[in-house]
């Protein structure tokens, strides 16, 4: 067993307790197979999560979106599983202090932790005789491990990113200025690819290059592998200097007497333990990610003529697999292939936005299930299938969620989605002030479950990239997430949900604008648009459970949806839309 291994190694280095976080030193969400560790070594394939690991004991921590999916998939690993956000228990690094001796010793990979993970720790331990140290001992434990990623970067044309790349670092120059900063170190790749107007392979999904980039006031230096930057050289020559990947740590050591702007919930600890020493650190969330954050006319525009696009394939999808079922079984893996050609039947399509989750039934109660083509549940004409997915377009980036209704609903599954339908709506519908933060909105969604005594383990919504990471900052819906204000041109999805473990799982999702609702007496106000263009499954509704304004805003809802969608649906599938988009009475 791998355990095993890894504590001879622990035992080796005089390490009592490691810890694995799902990290790379990017910090990126989605990994790249390269730097999978905690994967490696607990077997849970979910997107976050921290392993600790001691002679007698192995613990993974993750959240209420994973909790079914972990416990199946640790349990042949030796680890037990630490429901994170659950009543009565602590998260990783409260539990290490509760736990750990005096005298012991902690360790992880500096350059997956994050300073600011690393700083709570330290803090916290300081009461104890605990030595904290950086190795790596799970390099030589990794057999076959798959090789770092080597695909080449490219241009992103301004035609779609809406400004040039000199412009961006012009702001983003002036914001150093305005922090009395000499220099920016950043590490995160979205960040790095939205500044510099480039796009990469390296990690599936997503359309990054595995870099890294410094901002001075009168040059930028770009690192990555030189055979990757055949393609952006000319772009960026006279502006940004390209140095190797390998020789970021090195150069960071040369910098002394400098201010420079961290980043601490987006650099890892080597990072900053390379510049601590001699020089001056200016703290903030990076400046490239509120920047990126709010959407250029460009970019807006771009990404709603692009949910038009999405809704379409969507909308083909859901017509062709109601169909499909009535005559012929058909497995969730199965179907989503028909789903991502529906999708690449348009010419600006890039590739998915994340990994598909197509659930039937059960599955669905499993947040962030995955279908395979040798794993897979045959959908059936009755119950529910969820589909989450979407698409990377050069003209924007797109997630959506419907819940179908595949044949006969009973009355817990028709009261549960339209109890998360209400949840929906009310967000959809919602007006708030100028200055409202993003935690401040969580509870109007959930309202409509609350008073049914039910809750989802989840976020309500994240903000979403543009042609990069389908999960954006710094906005996020959430009862659990640092408080940022909502601005104008912010994108953010609408994702409430009911799962209910061996029974179903419903989640409807959106993503909206925020737009400017006009200015009063009492302040300007906002509220959303919402992008997304895709039925919702009305045959699942109870409409005597909405409310007069939650049955208007589903048919406004709806009526725009055929508006925009119709003219480019060929029959019979555009009849079909109408019937499904037709007004609601009760």
């Amino acid at each position: 067993m791998i355990l095993d291994k890894l504590r001879k190694e622990m035992k080796k280095f005089g390490v009592d307790y490691y810890i694995v976080p799902t990290l790379d030193p990017h910090s990126c969400e989605y990994l790249p197979d390269y730097f999978k560790e905690r994967e490696f070594i607990t077997g849970f394939t979910g997107s976050a999560g921290t392993a600790v690991i001691g002679d007698d004991f192995a613990y993974l921590w993750t959240d209420g979106r994973y909790y079914i999916q972990a416990q199946k998939q640790i349990k042949d690993f030796g680890f037990s599983l630490m429901k994170q956000g659950q009543e009565g228990v602590v998260n990783f690094d409260k539990w290490i202090l509760e736990n750990i001796k005096d005298g012991q010793s902690l360790a992880f990979n500096d350059l997956y932790f994050l300073q600011s993970t690393y700083e709570k720790l330290e803090e916290a331990l300081k009461k104890k005789n605990v030595k904290i140290k950086s190795c790596d001992l799970i390099k030589d434990l990794w057999e076959n491990r798959p090789e770092f990623p080597h695909a080449k970067a490219f241009v992103f044309e301004e035609k779609y990113a809406g400004e040039s790349f000199e412009d961006k670092l012009k702001r983003i120059r002036q914001k150093l200025n305005e922090k009395k900063a000499d220099m920016i170190v950043i590490t995160n790749l979205e960040d790095i690819c939205w500044a510099l107007n480039i796009r990469g392979e390296d990690i599936l999904y997503t359309p990054v290059v595995l870099s890294y980039l410094i901002i001075e006031e009168n040059k930028a230096t770009l690192f990555l592998q030189k055979e990757k930057a055949k393609d952006i050289k000319e772009s960026l020559k006279n502006v940004v200097e390209i140095k190797e990947y390998d020789d970021f740590y090195m150069e960071l050591e040369k910098y002394k007497n400098k201010n420079i702007f961290i980043d601490k919930d987006r650099v890892n600890r080597r990072v900053f333990k390379s510049l601590e020493d001699n020089n001056k650190f200016i703290f903030g969330t990076n400046i490239t990610n509120d920047l990126k954050a709010i959407k250029n006319p460009i970019e807006l525009e771009n990404q709603r003529q692009t949910y038009i696009r999405d809704g379409v394939a969507l909308t083909k999808y859901i017509y062709w697999l109601k169909n499909k079922v009535k005559d012929e079984e058909i497995g969730e893996y199965d179907a989503q292939l028909q789903l991502d050609k529906f999708r690449a039947e348009e010419d600006l399509y890039f590739s998915n936005s994340f990994e598909t989750i197509s659930a039937y039934g059960s599955n669905a109660a499993m947040m962030h299930y995955s279908a395979h083509k040798d794993k897979q549940s045959p959908l059936k004409a009755k119950g529910f299938y969820l589909v989450d997915s979407g698409g990377q377009y050069f003209t924007g980036t797109t997630d959506v969620t419907r819940t179908i209704a595949l044949g006969e609903l009973n009355k817990e599954e028709i009261t549960d989605f339209t109890l998360t339908l209400k949840c929906h709506l009310d967000l959809m519908d919602t007006i708030f002030l100028k200055g409202t933060t993003d935690l401040g909105l969580d509870a109007i969604c959930r309202y409509p479950l609350w008073q049914n005594h039910m809750d989802y383990k989840c976020g309500t919504g994240h903000g979403v990239g543009y042609f990069l990471s389908v999960h954006e900052g710094p906005q996020r819906i959430s009862p659990n997430t640092s408080v940022h204000e909502m601005k104008v041109g912010m994108i953010v999805s609408n994702e409430p949900g009911v799962y209910k473990e061996n029974k179903h799982g419903i989640r409807i999702e959106n993503i909206m604008e925020v737009i400017e609702d006009g200015k009063y007496s009492d302040g300007t106000f906002y509220k959303f648009n919402t992008m997304s263009l895709c039925p919702i499954e009305c045959e699942a509704i109870d409409v005597e459970l909405l409310t007069d304004r939650e049955l208007e805003v589903i048919n406004e809802y709806h009526k725009r949806v055929y508006e925009k969608l119709s003219p480019f649906l060929q029959e019979p599938v555009k009849e079909w839309l109408k019937e499904v988009t037709k007004k609601l009475e009760r």
